[in-house]
């Protein structure tokens, strides 16, 4: 469509108001875009953008138009959208964290559990693997898969939707590291059980995660208390999530701790029957559960054309949820330490409260229907709703458990209760991820959904695979043959993870055909080069320019193999400091020469006039 010169309504696109008034941006980026959408902006309305940013939309209306029609505020926004341009952290803090989660699921998180299925059904037992060979992949699957994911779209997305930044992103990827570290620490040392070594490295591995948590937390918090956003229920569900990943975290140092530190194996097991439960309780339903559900009622209204969430219904889903997980992490230790039964059977009122609780965010959303427009067409949308289907088929088959403890005569079963929990942190929570990750990172590239495949192999094998582990797990309680066939569904699993990782990869980097045209995988071309910028940044923007290296002495740029590797690491200034050339020279010769491409309609030296001071959030330097 083409955009009248001042005609610009709730369903103008994004990408066509941007083209015909580039300067615009500068208003979209006051309220989260900055760094999104790739160099044309995102494939949505004005009206999708207003929603989901939280932006009331004729006061959006009205700074779009302020800028078309007023001169002065035009080349306000002009010099505003030059100063945006400069690359930041902040920008796509994401992305490390989901290429970790990735790199995680797909080797020590599926692939491990793959591994770990295989040699069950190879013993023929679900005690032919060491509970720390169990706790490793755990670990590996809630902080590496789940928590490295929750990091990154929480340091990406929430300061946006609170129309702030970021505060300090240099300290949201040192919380990378940190995770990184630990989670290698950690499940080095739970392998390496008998060693002498391993309580002090898992010692260390633990502190570091917590670190990480803390901070991370930290600077959520910080963002939210400097917005100007009121307490709404979604912010009650993400903050009662970070709150439950704190405790995971510390809850899950001590009791891993206890394990490996345990001097007998009566002491290991009765600290697993005490403890281990609750500690799976807080992660699954207290992290996972909560953290989607904020991000739903938040998000998929806008996303998928779903009911929004009363807050009085909101707040009450909340208590619920909140008490019943409360009451899981208490009931079950304290029936194992006074061997009073009733606390046992007192397990069913939190398994209640759980899909009620549950049911007053999801039942309105109708999602057994098809999903309305734009719902609808979007590929992720049939992931979330098959996730909420394996959510309470994971409610009821916790309600059944005592059922099946009378049918088949077994008093605690461990394959039907991993079954369980299998369903939710497979079929919900990994599910979910997939779901909303092939939602998010499209988005935040820019990429037209028309280019996108619909991830069907990825939608059935996922989901073959969770119902083929629940089922054949299930079922070795009554004909043992069928530990021979439960890790068909890890490789099933694994196969769709593989699948949908290779693509999120080449989304999220831009890669072949998910390269924008014009896309230099640096982001957009600054207005002026700078000596903190990365060497193949420089010759993405300006190809134009390698005679001037190579005349100043870097002829090593012409190799291909250096210009992919140490071209991306190194600053214009590290290779002048190297090699002794003058930096200032430099830079004079490198923006002399280039040749200024200009998609933005701005010019090379805008004049510096007062911005306009419509609803601009506090910012940070990076």
């Amino acid at each position: 469509m083409t955009i009248d010169k001042v005609d610009v309504d709730p369903n103008s696109l994004l990408s066509d108001l941007f083209r015909e008034h580039p300067e615009t941006r500068a208003v979209f980026n006051r309220y989260g875009l900055r760094g999104c959408g790739g160099d044309h902006g995102p494939a949505e309305s004005l009206a999708f953008f207003a929603e989901a940013h939280g932006v009331p939309l004729d006061q959006l209306l009205a700074e779009i138009h302020q800028v078309i029609r007023d001169p002065v505020a035009r080349e306000a926004a002009r010099t505003q959208l030059a100063e945006d341009q400069r690359p930041r952290l902040a920008d796509a803090i994401y992305q490390p964290f989901f290429l970790a989660g990735l790199a995680v699921i797909v080797t020590v998180g599926a692939a491990w559990g793959a591994w770990l299925l295989v040699k069950i059904g190879w013993t023929g037992t679900f005690t032919g693997v060491t509970i720390h060979e169990v706790n490793a992949h755990g670990h590996a699957q809630i902080m590496g898969w789940v928590g490295l994911f929750i990091m990154g779209f929480a340091c990406q997305a929430f300061p946006r939707m609170w129309q702030v930044d970021l505060p300090a992103p240099r300290l949201a990827l040192l919380t990378w590291w940190f995770m990184l570290a630990g989670i290698a620490a950690r499940s080095t040392a739970m392998m390496a059980s008998e060693t002498a070594w391993a309580s002090g490295l898992h010692r260390a591995g633990a502190a570091v995660e917590i670190a990480a948590v803390a901070v991370f937390i930290g600077l959520l918090t910080t963002a939210f208390f400097s917005s100007r956003i009121r307490m709404q229920p979604y912010v009650g569900f993400v903050f009662a999530a970070l709150v439950c990943f704190l405790i995971q975290t510390v809850y899950s140092s001590w009791h891993i701790g206890q394990l490996i530190a345990a001097p007998t194996r009566d002491a290991l097991l009765q600290q697993v029957a005490m403890f281990q439960a609750s500690l799976r309780d807080i992660q699954i339903h207290g992290l996972g559960l909560m953290m989607i559900l904020g991000v739903g009622i938040r998000m998929f209204p806008a996303i998928f054309g779903l009911p929004e969430t009363p807050d009085r219904r909101g707040w009450t889903a909340l208590g619920v949820l909140l008490a019943a997980i409360g009451l899981e992490v208490f009931l079950l230790p304290a029936y194992q330490m006074t061997g009073n039964r009733n606390l046992a059977y007192g397990m069913l009122l939190p398994w209640m409260m759980l899909p009620v609780g549950a049911g007053l965010i999801v039942g309105p959303w109708r999602l057994w229907r098809p999903l309305p427009e734009p719902g609808r067409s979007d590929r992720s949308g049939k992931f979330i709703r098959v996730a909420f289907a394996w959510l309470f088929l994971s409610f009821g088959m916790l309600l059944l458990l005592p059922v099946y403890q009378a049918a088949s005569g077994i008093a605690f079963s461990h394959a039907y209760y991993g079954a369980v929990r299998h369903a939710i942190t497979v079929g919900f929570i990994s599910m979910m991820i997939v779901g909303m990750g092939a939602k998010v990172v499209p988005t935040l590239r820019g990429i037209e959904p028309d280019r996108l495949p619909a991830l069907w192999p990825t939608f059935v094998l996922l989901n073959v695979g969770c119902f083929w582990r629940v089922a054949s797990q299930v079922m070795t309680d009554w004909l043992p043959v069928f530990y021979g066939v439960v890790a068909v569904s890890g490789l099933l699993e694994w196969t769709a993870l593989v699948l949908w990782a290779a693509h999120l990869c080449a989304v999220m980097r831009g890669w072949g055909k998910y390269r924008q045209e014009g896309d230099t995988g640096w982001g957009p071309v600054p207005d002026q080069i700078e000596a903190e910028h990365r060497v193949a940044a420089v010759l993405a923007w300006h190809p134009e320019l390698e005679p001037v290296f190579v005349e100043h002495g870097f002829e090593l740029i012409r190799n291909p193999v250096l210009r992919r590797t140490v071209a991306r690491q190194v600053t214009l200034q590290q290779v002048c400091r190297m090699k002794g050339v003058d930096l200032d020279a430099f830079l004079e010769a490198l923006r002399r020469s280039r040749q200024v491409p200009d998609p933005a309609g701005c010019p090379a030296e805008p004049p510096r006039l007062v911005p306009l001071n419509v609803g601009t959030p506090r910012r940070s330097e990076d």
